[in-house]
This record gives C-alpha cells, sequence and structure tokens, in this order.
C-alpha cells in the first residue's frame, strides 16, 4: 500500500514537473510572438514632414527628404532636386509593410553578420514635424527560390527576406521583401525624372520652332485630322509621332547648367486645357545636346548621342512625306 502511494506521489511530481515546464515553454512562447507582432513601423503617412537616408550606395552620406509648399524636394549636400510625389508614396507604403516575421537574432555580436551596424546598413529616418517616428537600421537580404510568396517574373518564383533592427534596439529581425534595393540607392534615383507626360488626345498644336525659318507647325481641326499649314499631314506618321510625346523620362541629369537665353530648337505643344509643353535643345560642346522640358523646370538632361533630339526635333517631311531638312547651326 505504502508502495503504491509513493508511485502516486512520484507520478504526481512529475505532472507538476512536467506542466511547469509547458506553462514555462508557454510564457517563452507568448513572449516571442509579442516581440513578433510589435511593430516596427508605426507612422502616420499624412502628417511625414521629413525622411532621412543614408544609403551604402553614398557611403552613408545624408540624403533629405522635405516637405515643402511647393512639394517634396531632396538634399544632398549642396545639391538640391524635386522629387515626384509617387516617389514619396512609393517610399512610405513600402514602409508602412515592413513587418516582423521571424526573430532572427538578438544581440549585438550577431549585427554584422545581418548588416545591420553603423557602417554596413542603410538607415532610413521618417520625422513627423520635430518628432522622430521611425528609425531603422536596414541589412542585408537572402533569396528564395520557388516559394508562394515570390516574384514569378524570375524563373522558378524569387522571394526574399531582408534583416533590420530599430535603432537603439539589439534584436535583429527577418521580414518580407528586398529592402536594400528599395532604399540603398543614390541621389539621382529619387530625383523627379520626368521629362514629359502628355494625353494624345489632348493635343491640338505642335509648334517646331528650327533656325533659319526651317520650323512648322501642324494643327488637328475639329474633325481630329492634323494639317501642317496649307497641306494635310499624313495620319499614321502623325500617329506615330504622338505616340513618341506622351510618356518620356531620362536620367541622364546636368546639374550646375546655366543655359543660354535663346535655345537652338524649341517646340511647343499646345492642346485644350492644359498648359503648353514647351521643349527646348541646347547646343553644348560637352554633352552635345541639352535638353530642357517645362513639365521639369529645374532639370536639364544630357543628350551625348542625339537619341532625344532627332526622335522629337523631326523635319516637315517625316509628317507630310514631303523631303526638307532642319537647319543644323554647326557653329
Amino acid at each position: 500500500m505504502a508502495k503504491k502511494s509513493n508511485n502516486t506521489r512520484t507520478l504526481v511530481i512529475v505532472l507538476i514537473v512536467l506542466l511547469g515546464i509547458f506553462f514555462l515553454l508557454q510564457i517563452r512562447t507568448n513572449k516571442k510572438e509579442s516581440t513578433l507582432k510589435r511593430d516596427l513601423v508605426s507612422i502616420d503617412t499624412a502628417n511625414v514632414t521629413s525622411i532621412y537616408l543614408y544609403p551604402q550606395t553614398e557611403k552613408g552620406k545624408e540624403l533629405a527628404f522635405a516637405k515643402t509648399d511647393k512639394g517634396w524636394r531632396i538634399k544632398e549636400g549642396k545639391k538640391e532636386a524635386p522629387v515626384e510625389r509617387a516617389t514619396i508614396r512609393n517610399i512610405l507604403a513600402s514602409t508602412l509593410h515592413i513587418r516582423p516575421k521571424q526573430l532572427a537574432a538578438v544581440g549585438e555580436s550577431s549585427w554584422k553578420k545581418y548588416d545591420v551596424t553603423d557602417s554596413l546598413a542603410t538607415r532610413l529616418k521618417i520625422m513627423e514635424g520635430s518628432k522622430k517616428t521611425l528609425d531603422l537600421y536596414i541589412g542585408k537580404f537572402s533569396v528564395s527560390r520557388g516559394t508562394q510568396n515570390s516574384y514569378p517574373n524570375y524563373g522558378g518564383g524569387v522571394s526574399g527576406v531582408s534583416y533590420v533592427r530599430s535603432a537603439g534596439g539589439k534584436a535583429v529581425y527577418a521580414v518580407d521583401g528586398f529592402l536594400s534595393m528599395t532604399y540603398n540607392q543614390g541621389f539621382n534615383a529619387w530625383r523627379n525624372h520626368n521629362f514629359m507626360v502628355l494625353h494624345k488626345d489632348d493635343i491640338d498644336k505642335i509648334t517646331f520652332t528650327y533656325p533659319a525659318d526651317t520650323g512648322f507647325v501642324a494643327v488637328k481641326d475639329s474633325t481630329s485630322h492634323w494639317s501642317l499649314g496649307s497641306e494635310p499631314a499624313d495620319s499614321a506618321k502623325i500617329a506615330g509621332y504622338l505616340s513618341k510625346l506622351l510618356y518620356r523620362r531620362y536620367s541622364n541629369f546636368v546639374d550646375d547648367y546655366v543655359p543660354p537665353e535663346q535655345s537652338d530648337y524649341q517646340i511647343m505643344i499646345e492642346g485644350k486645357n492644359r498648359t503648353p509643353l514647351v521643349i527646348k535643345a541646347f547646343r553644348n560642346d560637352k554633352y552635345h545636346f541639352v535638353m530642357h522640358s517645362s513639365q521639369n523646370p529645374e532639370t536639364y538632361f544630357a543628350d551625348k548621342d542625339s537619341t532625344v533630339f532627332k526622335m522629337l526635333f523631326i523635319p516637315k517631311n517625316k509628317l507630310s512625306g514631303k523631303k526638307t531638312c532642319i537647319y543644323l547651326n554647326k557653329n
């Protein structure tokens, strides 16, 4: 009888120990889950007034984005340029999607492994007025193939996991995506690349101003037929040319360029319910042509091989079929 009682007591003790281990594991699991559920990003995009990036492509130099009365602008040292609203929306949208999926490591000893040290990471800071609402170190990423959460354009499907840590924190978290590809970019990658954005149906008149009075005017009438002065334009050629005007972006920026008062070539594009768009081409010894659009007035683009110039500044015969040529001033 005593032996049976001892066995029962032993079983009870074992059960208590097992229950203790179970609850301890539950506490640790819940603590880990709560850590993973903790938001790394808590920002109000409507109240964001400035963004600071320290990309590794710029060796950690500060890129400062600021919200102004005239829109968003980016500054690096003495250089400053406008930024498209869509670019800022994309930055903030990407930031909001940064959510921990796994606790990768705890402790400063692991930072170098995941490139989240001060010298290896791309740092992202977001301000809402004078309040800093995000300070994040973005490190390396790894690539997986053939997973459900993938990018189908790559063979077999590709998904990415990036590693981040909060400033002042020691934990390293794994998050979905290729974050360094998004944020680790230099000054020119963020500025406004638009040269012209138009809608074909809104274009009614195009005035080509060339040297030696070789320019001409193309006009669309109420029946949507185009003419070149007193002669009709070739509809197929007009359609082909208009398609080249609708959406153009360039990245060969020319900074510190001071244009002469008069451009060498000019195109004015007019239409209903829109401000005329003026495209100018300046001859230049270094860049061959420097191009400018009134839709991006602070920016000049280099056209070293004349590709943009030849596409836009066409002779009259390219629209009518008759042989004419643009007078090219070689001086």
